[in-house]
């Protein structure tokens, strides 16, 4: 059952690699930081993530993570992987150095198998949005059935809180998000964005959702939370 079908789908770390899909096409697979001479199977450029951090294994017809002795140590689903390998199932969410970067663990046959979640252009109804549709897929938003035009950088800035909905966003995450473009050719994995760049586009977007823009709360000192 296992073999070609088998990836983990990266949703955080280098902007560049976001979502991206790393097959699990051998027995043992690597996972690091890229540097002179070390060049693991799944490489970041995080200065918090080992050299060598952490190993994919298939054992028979499963496959586990080992933890290779990292500073910053390796989770599954929020538990520390110690001295064991840990077997992973359908759906298991790997964490490398405290969230420094994090992947999903997909079986492809076990993703056709499984219940589906509504799309996200599904309008949101019964919360605190109602009379606000967010369209994702045509990067749309209607407010009252009426178009409300947004730029660029204003629509990723929705869409980045709309998919992490009552949960906090820091100001870290918004700079990678949407400034990908800013990430210097240094070993920060953190783009060069001023302070009052992301209050200025927080206050913009407030702005063009008119009485719904209320739901964006600041965490002071840390970021934002759409309430839904």
């Amino acid at each position: 059952m296992l073999g070609d079908g088998v990836y983990v789908l990266i949703k955080k770390g280098d902007p560049s690699q976001l979502h991206a899909r790393k097959y699990l096409t051998k027995s043992e697979l690597t996972i690091g930081r890229q540097g002179n001479g070390v060049q693991p199977d799944i490489a970041f450029s995080s200065p918090y993530i080992s050299r060598m951090h952490a190993a994919f294994r298939k054992v028979g017809d499963r496959y586990e993570i080992a933890d290779l002795s990292s500073k910053h140590g390796t989770e599954v689903n929020g538990n520390a992987v110690c001295e064991e390998a840990v077997v992973l199932r359908h759906g298991d969410r790997i964490s490398l150095a405290k969230g420094v970067a994090e992947l999903v663990f997909i079986i492809e046959q076990d993703e056709l198998d499984a219940t589906r979640e509504l799309p996200l252009s599904v309008t949101v109804k019964e919360s605190l949005l109602t009379g606000l549709d967010i369209h994702i897929e045509r990067r749309e938003v209607r407010l009252d059935g009426k178009r409300i035009p947004l730029s660029g950088k204003d629509m990723d800035l929705l869409v980045l809180l709309y998919q992490r909905a009552n949960q906090a966003v820091s100001y870290e995450e918004v700079m990678v998000h949407i400034w990908p473009e800013r990430l210097s050719f240094s070993e920060t994995t953190i783009p060069d964005v001023g302070r009052s760049e992301i209050n200025a586009l927080v206050y913009r977007l407030r702005r063009k959702l008119g009485p719904y823009g209320e739901q964006i709360m600041t965490i002071p000192r840390y970021g934002y939370r759409l309430e839904m």
